[in-house]
């Protein structure tokens, strides 16, 4: 967790630095290559200064996560799941086509398993806190990371191959599946058995 001493234009520059050059290093070589010595090198700080700010490179991680998730809540916070689990699908996507690339970094890295489980609980907010009518606490947690998973799996799908589907579009496949399952694409998995004929002679 960043400490607090007073902060003046050079503090603010300071900490300013940091954020960019660790924003650099987070896309060039990813969070487990990045050290504490180099990143104050890049700046041209002490690593006392680095330290005066934060304990570690975890807690410029979490600030830097921190700004995502807030942004998120105050989008979504009008939006209830299991009533809208449709726009949650939709705006998750949307969202992310509107971040810059350090966020596909950081939600698409299967390195950052970790990281990116305390991104969502921060930004799910109350929204896994409050258990619907007709749920126990035991399943609404299975219900909740269901969903939750299932959006972000779609959404890591279609960063990785460029996301060349336009957004709104892949906003609403994403809503169809989440709520309907195969049955929302209007035919039959591929290589499934042949559904029984319902039809009467």
């Amino acid at each position: 967790m960043r400490t607090t001493p007073a902060r003046d234009l050079r503090v603010t520059k300071t900490l300013e630095a940091i954020d960019t050059t660790f924003r650099a290093m987070m896309l060039e070589k990813g969070f487990s290559a990045i050290t504490v010595k180099e990143l104050c090198a890049r700046d041209r700080i002490n690593k006392k200064t680095f330290y005066r700010y934060y304990e570690t490179l975890e807690d410029l991680m979490s600030e830097t996560m921190a700004t995502y998730a807030a942004a998120w809540r105050r989008r979504t916070t009008h939006l209830h799941v299991p009533e809208d689990l449709a726009e949650v699908a939709r705006e998750f996507f949307r969202f992310g086509a509107e971040q810059d690339a350090l966020y596909d970094a950081i939600t698409c890295d299967p390195a950052l398993g970790v990281v990116q489980r305390s991104l969502q609980d921060d930004a799910s907010g109350e929204h896994a806190e409050i258990v619907p009518d007709g749920y126990t606490p035991e399943r609404w947690h299975v219900v909740y990371a269901w969903q939750s998973s299932a959006v972000l799996g779609m959404y890591r799908a279609w960063v990785a191959d460029g996301k060349a589907i336009p957004v709104d579009e892949v906003a609403n496949l994403a809503a169809s599946l989440v709520c309907d399952g195969f049955e929302a694409l209007g035919a039959q998995p591929p290589n499934s058995p042949s559904r029984p004929s319902t039809s009467v002679s």
